[in-house]
């Protein structure tokens, strides 16, 4: 059961991303939040908690060294991870050293062109998530439109260890997240009422039947991303920032 959204704030970019690492390695950065405005760009907004989020009080503001692209970052350990735009790769960045201290290429994944993109909503080719076993990344592949790869990731050094291929039309998908290894796809994001009506359970290998309701208030939600620590989904609507209570 995916609980009834509840709004945090108003940024004003109808494109962007937040987030909370789940794991911080270091106990002083709990209950931080980090932002980014747009689907591309190169600046990284540190908050020190929800409410100085809600707020808008900035503590740090990062100049990445790469621009990213998309709406699919997650932080994680210490580190954002976010596709490169332009390119196929996968970067590591300590919030703490503020450089840049793993890529990865990405291979047989679509990652360019303008009408590859992972869902149905536009600018995502990567999706990276995290749950209770670790860091992921989801994309489409090269090789055929009617599977998404979602591959393990190792958060140190960004191999990737374990790659599953899903059968699944993810470009009829508005986006998807990761919950306890079981993968969920959210049916439209444009609209205020719609379905979770696809999910797999990666290390079973076997579909699940499902048919969670899920709202978007404004319409326009194009970031879904899992907290394992909150048990909840933060989501990014038309420029609101909302979570939903994740209850499964």
């Amino acid at each position: 059961m995916v609980g009834k959204p509840l709004y945090q704030r108003y940024t004003g970019t109808f494109w962007g991303a937040w987030m909370q690492d789940p794991e911080p390695v270091d106990p002083s950065l709990e209950g931080f939040i980090w932002l980014t405005r747009h689907f591309t760009g190169k600046t990284l907004y540190e908050y020190r908690n929800l409410e100085n989020f809600r707020q808008d009080r900035i503590l740090k503001i990062h100049d990445l060294p790469d621009a990213y692209f998309g709406t699919g970052h997650v932080a994680y350990r210490g580190s954002l991870y976010y596709q490169r735009a332009g390119y196929n790769q996968i970067v590591r960045y300590d919030l703490a050293k503020q450089r840049v201290l793993a890529t990865v290429k990405v291979r047989r994944s679509l990652y360019s062109g303008g009408n590859n993109y992972l869902y149905s909503t536009e600018y995502n080719y990567y999706d990276l998530a995290v749950d209770e076993n670790g860091l992921w990344v989801m994309y489409g592949s090269s090789r055929s439109r009617a599977s998404m790869l979602v591959s393990k990731v190792n958060p140190e050094h960004l191999r990737l260890e374990k790659t599953w291929n899903v059968s699944v039309d993810h470009q009829t998908y508005g986006n998807g997240f990761i919950a306890c290894g079981v993968l969920y796809l959210v049916r439209n994001t444009t609209a205020k009422e719609t379905l979770i009506d696809f999910a797999y359970d990666l290390y079973a290998k076997s579909q699940l039947t499902v048919r969670l309701k899920f709202t978007n208030p404004f319409q326009m939600n194009n970031m879904v991303a899992y907290n394992p620590l909150e048990k909840k989904v933060y989501t990014w609507d038309k420029g609101n920032q909302l979570t939903y209570m994740l209850l499964m």
